[in-house]
C-alpha cells in the first residue's frame, strides 16, 4: 500500500513539473517578443520570471528524487539505475502506464523547452553580432583622424578634430 501512495506521489512531482516546464515555455516566448521589440523592461521581467520558474523547478526535482530514492530502497534497487522507465515496469497496473505516460509527456515538454531556449539562444547571438557591427561603424566615423570633403569623402589624417562641409 505504502508504494501506491509513492507512485500517486511521484505521478503528482511529475505533473507539477511538466506544468512549470510548460510556464517556461510561454515565458521563453515572452522573452523571444521582448528581444525583438528590443524591450529591456520586458527582457528583465522575463529573466525574472524564468528565475521564479527554476527556484521552483529545483524543488519539485528535489522532491521526485526524494520519492524515487525511497521507491528504490523499497524494491530493493539502487537509486541511481531507477528510472521512471523502470518504475512504470515493476509497479504494475493501474499506476504503470500512467507513470509511463507522465515520463513521455515529461520528455516531450523539456525537448520543447530545449528547441526554444536554442531558437532564443540564436537570436541573442544575431543580436549581438549586429549590435557589434554597428558599434564597430560608430567607433570608425567617431574617429578623430577623419575628414569628411566636400565630394563626400572621409580620408584620415594626423590632425584632430573634424572637418565638415556646411554646404550639402
Amino acid at each position: 500500500m505504502k508504494m501506491d501512495l509513492m507512485t500517486n506521489q511521484l505521478l503528482g512531482v511529475l505533473e507539477r513539473e511538466k506544468e512549470h516546464y510548460r510556464s517556461m515555455l510561454t515565458v521563453i516566448d515572452k522573452e523571444s517578443k521582448a528581444a525583438v521589440r528590443s524591450d529591456f523592461n520586458a527582457l528583465t521581467k522575463a529573466g525574472e520570471e524564468k528565475e521564479n520558474i527554476l527556484v521552483k523547478l529545483r524543488l519539485i526535482e528535489e522532491e521526485r528524487i526524494r520519492l524515487v530514492r525511497e521507491m528504490a530502497e523499497a524494491l530493493g534497487y539502487p537509486p541511481r539505475d531507477f528510472t521512471i522507465t523502470m518504475i512504470s515496469q515493476l509497479v504494475g497496473e493501474p499506476f504503470g502506464r500512467r507513470l509511463s505516460q507522465a515520463g513521455t509527456d515529461l520528455s516531450a515538454v523539456l525537448n520543447t523547452v530545449k528547441d526554444a531556449n536554442h531558437r532564443n539562444k540564436q537570436l541573442f547571438e544575431h543580436s549581438l553580432e549586429l549590435l557589434r557591427g554597428s558599434f564597430n561603424l560608430l567607433s570608425e566615423l567617431t574617429r578623430s583622424a577623419m575628414v569628411y570633403y566636400r565630394t563626400g569623402d572621409m580620408q584620415r589624417t594626423y590632425q584632430t578634430g573634424k572637418c565638415v562641409n556646411g554646404e550639402i
